[in-house]
């Protein structure tokens, strides 16, 4: 047997799902929205912070916070996200300028954030269960060995599909192809490079790019795990707070 056909798809996924994080975190996250307009790039910045708290007990996975601290247009928007041990997604946005926090639906989740070529569906989190998936093939990107799954979502989704490229040394995911037909992709998420913090292994910087030539670029420049993070951040009271 192949050292890619010892494990299973969902045995995969499953080690994804099961890597040990921090209980609490903060990060410091800088966004390049890259477009080509008249053969040229424009590039707008982004300055974000993340504040994370996941839980081994009780009902949720994790609750996390955005707050966006550059360009001064933006400042103080937020972003609120509950995710349940279930697999269900709760999340709430706050436009300052409106003063007031508003409940992202279920039919907005295709929508871009902040526009990037992020949608809301994408900051979501996925359990072991939501997805039919297939096991096709060993690869490796720049150098890393990496496990290949296909993925399915079993209930209603942006995406007909995603392929997958699981790092096989950190299982962390390396790289994701969407799809929205069987042999129509829509984008790409790469993985360029992790960082290693306190024992703890995350993305550094990754690139979302578009068929089309749009792209988002998504960089860590801190992170601090482990802080103690109170519920009260996690709040909607809280998110009004800028």
């Amino acid at each position: 047997m192949g050292i890619g056909q010892e494990m299973t798809a969902f045995d995969i996924m499953g080690k994804v799902l099961n890597v040990t994080k921090p209980n609490t975190s903060i990060s410091d996250i800088k966004l390049e929205i890259i477009r080509i307009k008249r053969g040229k790039e424009k590039i707008k910045v982004r300055e974000f912070t993340r504040f994370q708290k996941n839980y081994k007990s009780g009902i949720f996975k994790f609750k996390s916070l955005a707050r966006l601290k550059k360009p001064q247009t933006v400042k103080g928007t937020g972003l609120l996200t509950w995710a349940y041990k279930n697999g269900k997604t709760d999340q709430w946005f706050f436009l300052p300028k409106l003063k007031t926090v508003k409940r992202v639906k279920s039919k907005e989740r295709s929508k871009s954030f902040m526009g990037t070529d992020f949608i809301y569906e994408d900051l979501e989190s996925r359990k072991l269960g939501q997805d039919s998936l297939a096991f096709i093939g060993v690869e490796y990107i720049n150098g890393r060995h990496c496990r290949v799954i296909m993925a399915w979502p079993k209930n209603e989704s942006t995406y007909h599909s995603r392929k997958i490229w699981v790092n096989s040394e950190y299982w962390k995911i390396q790289k994701i192809e969407f799809y929205s037909q069987e042999t129509q992709k829509l984008k790409t998420l790469t993985i360029l490079d992790f960082i290693e913090s306190n024992g703890f292994v995350l993305p550094g910087k990754m690139v979302m790019a578009k068929e089309d030539g749009k792209r988002t670029v998504m960089e860590i420049k801190n992170f601090q795990s482990n802080v103690g993070l109170k519920d009260e951040i996690f709040s909607e009271s809280y998110l009004i707070k800028f």
